[in-house]
């Protein structure tokens, strides 16, 4: 995947949309401390940390992201750049990557307009020859932020984007855009939150991941999540 020597000019961008409909169910990972519809305005550093994404004091802007499916949602934010170790062993996640850490079910309240990034021919409507866009890994982030910032631009009047998930193909992902924290793009439904890191909901938690290949840590020197 390549991500190319500079940013395309100013109105090459001709992006395919695709709009997700009033009432749609997300799921979000977000720390305790936000409320479940609270929108993220903190501007990460140009050049490290953050998601893919993110706002910068280049573009500032509040960001949601979330998915359609429980388990997309948790892998997106979790595991990230998690790797096999090459002898057969599962992943180990922290147990310090899961405290305070809740998921909690969204809906939309609107309809939304979203740039569509889920195909090779989507990608290709943005100047992207592959999809590292959307699959690169997170040592990439600063770039597909200044990417990301440049297609906002060129697509103004999306509400967010949307692209299959690296981590849970060919499951989609998504980051809605707004003004400020307390946007009204999204709603909680209701549903009780799941506080990842409660031994009920870490049972839960260990459960969705085992599939991927992926095994909570102990707290202290003690054994893994049991399931």
């Amino acid at each position: 995947m390549a991500r190319g020597a500079r940013l395309p000019d100013k109105g090459t961008a001709r992006p395919r949309r695709v709009t997700w409909k009033a009432g749609k169910v997300l799921y979000r990972v977000h720390s305790r401390g936000r409320d479940a519809a609270s929108f993220n305005d903190t501007e990460v550093d140009h050049h490290f940390g953050g998601g893919r994404f993110d706002s910068t004091p280049n573009d500032r802007y509040a960001y949601l992201y979330a998915a359609p499916r429980e388990v997309t949602a948790l892998v997106e934010r979790l595991v990230r750049d998690m790797r096999f170790d090459g002898r057969g062993n599962p992943r180990i996640l922290p147990r310090k990557e899961v405290a305070g850490k809740r998921l909690s079910q969204v809906r939309l309240t609107r309809d939304v307009s979203l740039v569509a990034l889920l195909s090779i021919p989507d990608l290709n409507s943005v100047q992207q020859g592959d999809d590292w866009l959307v699959h690169a890994p997170p040592t990439e982030y600063a770039f597909t932020r200044r990417w990301g910032h440049w297609l906002r631009e060129e697509a103004d009047s999306a509400q967010g984007f949307v692209w299959m998930s690296r981590l849970d193909m060919p499951h989609e992902s998504l980051v809605l855009f707004d003004g400020g924290t307390s946007g009204d793009l999204v709603e909680a439904t209701g549903l009780p939150p799941r506080n990842l890191d409660e031994p009920d909901h870490l049972r839960w938690l260990s459960r969705q991941l085992r599939p991927y290949g992926i095994e909570i840590g102990p707290p202290d020197g003690g054994y893994p999540a049991a399931s």
